[in-house]
């Protein structure tokens, strides 16, 4: 029987052995996985090389849109200033426009009502005419009934008879 205590003394096998195993393994990973080792280096050299390309392209934009709200924010008190300037001069066109549309407007109606003004006034006329006509001959019949009596009638029926028949000429 073998004592627990007893103490095994290493020897060169002991260091040797595990020495060729490793080499062994060594040898036959080199020979056997040496390409699909080296190719799994390879793109992942790739993967690296284009992240860090991506990266260094990515952080060139993030710096060229730096660049640029930074020129952006430095002319905003200008370009605010422009669209206010813009906006006024539009509001003050529109204004004018406005006001000549207006004038214009009331132009028109103070033309019309000129126009209906005459025309009422030329209506006018012509009724009062109308009126002061039907009075004279209102009144003139009054007075010829007045003062026309029965001779005066036969001799005016006389006299429209001959100029009726002069008028008229030889009848033969």
């Amino acid at each position: 029987m073998v004592e627990h205590g007893a103490h095994h003394q290493p020897g060169l096998g002991d260091l040797l052995f595990p020495v060729i195993n490793f080499a062994i393994f060594a040898f036959l990973l080199a020979r056997f996985f040496a390409g699909p080792i080296r190719e799994y280096f390879r793109e992942r050299t790739e993967q690296l090389r284009d992240g860090l390309e991506a990266g260094r392209r990515a952080q060139q934009e993030a710096e060229r849109l730096r660049a640029e709200l930074d020129r952006e924010m430095r002319e905003l008190p200008a370009v605010t200033a422009q669209l206010k300037a813009d906006l006024l001069a539009m509001a003050e066109e529109a204004r004018a426009s406005l006001l000549e549309q207006g004038r214009l407007a009331a132009e028109r109606i103070r033309s019309d009502a000129k126009l209906v003004a005459e025309q009422e006034a030329v209506a006018g006329q012509r009724a009062l005419r109308a009126e002061v006509v039907e009075e004279a001959v209102r009144r003139a019949k009054t007075i010829v009934r007045e003062h026309v009596g029965a001779d005066d009638q036969a001799r005016f029926v006389r006299e429209f008879v001959a100029a009726a028949g002069q008028a008229s000429g030889p009848a033969s």
